[in-house]
């Protein structure tokens, strides 16, 4: 395997193990009644806003923005910490992110 497509396949495992672990917390904290509850009322105050201003809603609802931000948001908390324990052990970063190695990449158009 090239040096290129071992630092493309550690880059995909680096970003789905992440991406995954970020989903499944995020689903595990929505799903906490208060925290459900907290998303209910700022659903409701968003679509009551939109509707006094006129603005459609096109079936997306606010609960599913908050929730996606809240999902990224969690994804990056994730990788952040992988990374920074990762520099002090770097078997925590392989048990977060699924590999302790990090990608190199050369620039595009380096000289």
């Amino acid at each position: 395997m090239t040096k290129q497509k071992s630092d493309a396949t550690v880059a995909a495992v680096r970003t789905i193990v992440p991406a995954l672990i970020g989903v499944a917390l995020a689903r595990l904290i929505a799903g906490v009644p208060a925290v459900a509850e907290v998303l209910s009322w700022v659903d409701q105050f968003i679509k009551d806003v939109a509707e006094a201003g006129g603005v459609p809603l096109i079936g997306v609802t606010a609960v599913w923005l908050i929730q996606a931000a809240l999902t990224a948001l969690v994804i990056w908390a994730w990788y952040a910490l992988a990374r920074a324990l990762g520099d002090r052990w770097p078997s925590a970063e392989k048990w977060m992110l699924g590999s302790e190695a990090r990608p190199h990449y050369v620039a595009r158009y380096a000289s």
